[in-house]
């Protein structure tokens, strides 16, 4: 969504972002979703030379998103990926089930992509760092 948005396409940051799936390699530690939101953010505010100051919009951007995140998760115990899905994610039989079942908590996942989403659309409207068009 980011990518297309600020028309910046860079397979290599979306390949580099897989690991971050699962909590951080499913390590159930805190959920890709955000990772992947404050990367994005990151990429239109940070800087990749040490002598260039970063925008200073970008601290403020991911204490937001950050704390969006927070609100969108209060009910299910916090941004940690097991608190989430309610399982250890290296649990084969437990991981098809979450991928299949029509039931599983799978479907806070893509809720709460798509609300993440929107938000950090919003967030990139109101301070956009690219050209209109």
């Amino acid at each position: 969504m980011g990518q297309e948005k600020t028309g910046r396409m860079h397979p290599e940051v979306i390949k580099a972002m897989g690991a971050f799936g699962g909590g951080m390699a499913r390590s159930g530690r805190v959920c890709g979703i955000l990772t992947g939101a404050l990367a994005m953010v990151a990429s239109l505010y940070g800087t990749a030379d040490s002598l260039e100051c970063e925008d200073p919009k970008l601290r403020p951007l991911g204490s937001k998103l950050v704390h969006r995140f927070e609100e969108m998760t209060a009910p299910y115990g916090g941004v940690e990926c097991v608190r989430i899905v309610e399982f250890d994610l290296n649990d084969q039989e437990k991981l098809r089930w979450f991928r299949t079942a029509p039931d599983s908590t799978r479907r806070r996942c893509e809720h709460l992509i798509c609300d993440m989403a929107v938000y950090l659309e919003e967030l990139l409207e109101e301070n956009r760092p690219w050209p209109a068009g």
